[in-house]
């Protein structure tokens, strides 16, 4: 599948706002398809998701987030992975959707484009339409503005600027 210039510029918006390209304190350069959350494991297997594979069995979250989710802390754990950072239900919701062989970068590209569809928002991505796009995948990614998980969230105009430097076209 060949994936339009929005819509592959819109995916790299998401991995520069998921932090999954660079690490945040040191600003190296990172495989951002073998990233796991809170950057404490890099995917070795791509095999498949890595708290499938077992590799990675996921990363506590801060007692403030388990207190938003409506868990006691110390006992919620994220396992997002990969340069979307997609959590394992997800992958394996998606991953049988699609049919996804592994967890190699055209099959998470392939799943981040169906998480959009899912929210209603691969037209607009293709149209340009970017503010109505993330407003309708801020529930899927965290870092994007107006996602209610208490994670930072990226600013709209860097996101937009990600966007247009990776060939986006805002109409």
């Amino acid at each position: 599948m060949s994936v339009e210039a929005n819509v592959r510029a819109f995916l790299r918006a998401i991995v520069f706002a998921e932090g999954t390209a660079r690490h945040p304190r040191t600003g190296a350069a990172l495989d951002p398809y073998r990233v796991c959350y809170g950057y404490s494991h890099t995917v070795q297997d791509l095999r498949d998701h890595p708290a499938l594979t077992g590799e990675w069995k996921g990363e506590r979250l801060p007692a403030e987030m388990c207190r938003r989710a409506g868990f006691p802390s110390g006992v919620c754990y994220s396992s997002a992975a990969g340069a979307y950072q997609i959590i394992k239900p997800t992958w394996v919701r998606v991953k049988g959707r699609l049919g996804l062989p592994d967890f190699g970068p055209e099959s998470q590209d392939l799943a981040a484009v169906e998480l959009i569809r899912a929210r209603g928002a691969l037209a607009d991505v293709r149209a340009g339409r970017f503010d109505v796009a993330v407003r309708r995948c801020a529930a899927e990614w965290a870092s994007l503005p107006g996602n209610a998980a208490g994670q930072p969230q990226r600013r709209r105009d860097d996101l937009v600027a990600a966007y247009m430097a990776a060939g986006g076209e805002v109409a």
